[in-house]
């Protein structure tokens, strides 16, 4: 199998355009080192501010993680923030292996102090290493020139700008891929026990990373292997079944031992699947909003064009694999394919891929390649990438939540950082919780009722209302739209408890005292 792998591999390279004379590389070159140094420059610019520009509660999820791990190990911090900030850590749970929070929390140690921008670094780093691998990935499959197309839209478009920045697991995920496609490519290219070691744990590592990154990595490598071999010829194959072990033991020992062991994971497949939105409209539209909004719908079309022409049948297969695994993805999680923008990340990828085969497809029958025509394309590729950088610059600048953060830390110390809250908040009392340094347990925005319905749950109001504030010592109000929208809370409230505060930013219920 693997002569006859490396047979197809001489024959297919004639086939793969080379789109570029030797002597106009440097142009394709220096458009991807400018795209990487547009691209970090533009994500290090406003580094300090709170991370409160993309998903929020996501972010300050993780910001509670590393905080309680950092405190932990601290010999001279008060022994009421240890406590707490331990006591907020175990709170969030296990959704996935805490790599990010674990980093962020050796990078305080290192520097000496919690800095949440150090987690936007490590998310940076991560996310233009994945650039890295994927200009290797692209220019081994359609040349310098789809290489430079692909890197310019992957570092530079105005979604994978600001999302790259977030304090979660998508950009590492996200790179893990792009480096398991990039090995799993060199190892059907030259097949050896080394190769394949690598394809297999960068894959695993992936998955391991963030489980949901199983429907690109599965997928694509079904459509590598199925595009160059037989089925039979596959199953007959040590290889490939040491490939499968490979890749699919990091996650699964770390399952076994999360689930069943610790019991930490019960509840990350609850309110995950709504089989029932497929044959909404609604839902088909939602998603189609969100691919405009992330990967832009033209660009997502073009690139869709790029992997439907692509000539090489083991990549192209590996192409399809990844959309294939887009759908089942986005069926599987339809709720949050169609309401979680951050849900499409992996996509960026796949559509930077795209776009660059389909500018290989594109340049490679120009009449003439000339320097006056290459160098046009240059101008236009290098303004473009200005443009976004520019826009990107201007969109983090234009925001500043000092006195967000400032409006928390004084709520927190107004309310007493031992008091035990609940209310409807902002990002489900992350804020309050992060900054205002207090124990809080949210109380159910309309859109939580409306997903506890949608999945068949009865919410009683009034059982959950007394089962919430039974031993608490407040009730903050900061969503006041929301709370408009809850008639039988809001006369809960006013019936029994007194309205201590009350202000255009925030209501605050006393549920030790009684009503007048």
């Amino acid at each position: 199998m693997a002569t006859k792998n490396k047979n197809k591999n001489k024959k297919e390279k004639k086939t793969i355009s080379k789109t570029q004379p030797p002597a106009y590389r440097w142009v394709w070159v220096g458009l991807i080192v400018l795209a990487f140094v547009l691209g970090l420059a533009v994500r290090f610019y406003d580094l300090k501010d709170a991370p409160l520009d993309f998903h929020p509660t996501r972010q300050l999820h993780s910001a509670l993680i590393a905080r309680g791990m950092y405190y932990q190990t601290l010999a001279d911090a008060p022994e009421w923030q240890k406590a707490l900030s331990y006591k907020q850590w175990q709170k969030e749970g296990l959704i996935e292996p805490q790599i990010m929070e674990r980093l962020t929390a050796l990078t305080y140690q290192v520097i000496g102090s919690e800095q949440l921008w150090a987690a936007r670094v490590w998310a940076i780093l991560f996310w233009t290493l994945g650039g890295v691998f994927l200009c290797l990935l692209a220019n081994e499959l359609f040349g310098l020139a789809g290489a430079a197309l692909g890197v310019i839209y992957f570092m530079l478009w105005p979604y994978a700008v600001t999302s790259s920045r977030a304090f979660q697991p998508e950009s590492l995920m996200v790179a893990a891929i792009i480096f398991g496609l990039w090995a799993a490519m060199r190892w059907m290219k030259q097949p050896s026990w080394g190769r394949l070691v690598l394809a297999g744990l960068s894959c695993g590592v992936a998955i391991y990373i963030k489980s949901v990154a199983v429907f690109f990595i599965a997928p694509a490598l079904a459509g590598l292997l199925l595009s160059a071999y037989s089925f039979k010829e596959l199953l007959r194959n040590k290889q490939v079944w040491v490939l499968f072990v490979l890749a699919i033991a990091p996650y699964l020992a770390y399952h076994v031992y999360a689930m069943y062991v610790l019991k930490l994971l019960e509840s990350q497949f609850s309110l995950r699947f709504f089989p029932n939105l497929w044959k909404d409209p609604v839902f088909y539209l939602q998603w189609v909003g969100q691919i405009k909004s992330v990967m832009g719908l033209e660009v997502f079309l073009t690139a869709l064009v790029g992997i439907l022409v692509l000539p090489q049948k083991p990549w192209k297969g590996m192409l399809i694999g990844l959309l294939v695994g887009y759908l089942i993805y986005g069926f599987t999680f339809s709720y949050h394919i169609s309401t979680h923008d951050y849900y499409q990340m992996p996509m960026l990828a796949v559509t930077a891929l795209g776009l660059a085969a389909m500018f290989d497809f594109v340049i490679s029958r120009l009449p003439k390649v000339n320097a006056f025509n290459l160098g046009a394309i240059a101008l236009v590729l290098a303004g473009f990438m200005l443009l976004k950088a520019w826009d990107a610059r201007v969109t983090f600048k234009k925001v500043d939540y000092h006195n967000e953060t400032r409006f928390w830390e004084k709520l927190g110390d107004q309310l007493g950082h031992d008091s035990r809250v609940t209310g409807l908040l902002t990002d489900y009392g992350y804020r309050l919780a992060y900054w205002g340094w207090m124990d809080v347990d949210p109380w159910m925005q309309t859109s939580d009722i409306s997903l506890r319905e949608m999945a068949g749950s009865e919410v009683d109001i009034n059982a959950a209302f007394q089962k919430e504030v039974a031993g608490r010592d407040y009730f903050v109000v900061t969503l006041l739209g929301d709370f408009e929208k809850q008639p039988e809370l809001k006369a809960a409230l006013n019936a029994a408890y007194p309205l201590i505060e009350t202000n255009d930013e925030v209501l605050i219920y006393d549920l030790r005292g009684q009503a007048q």
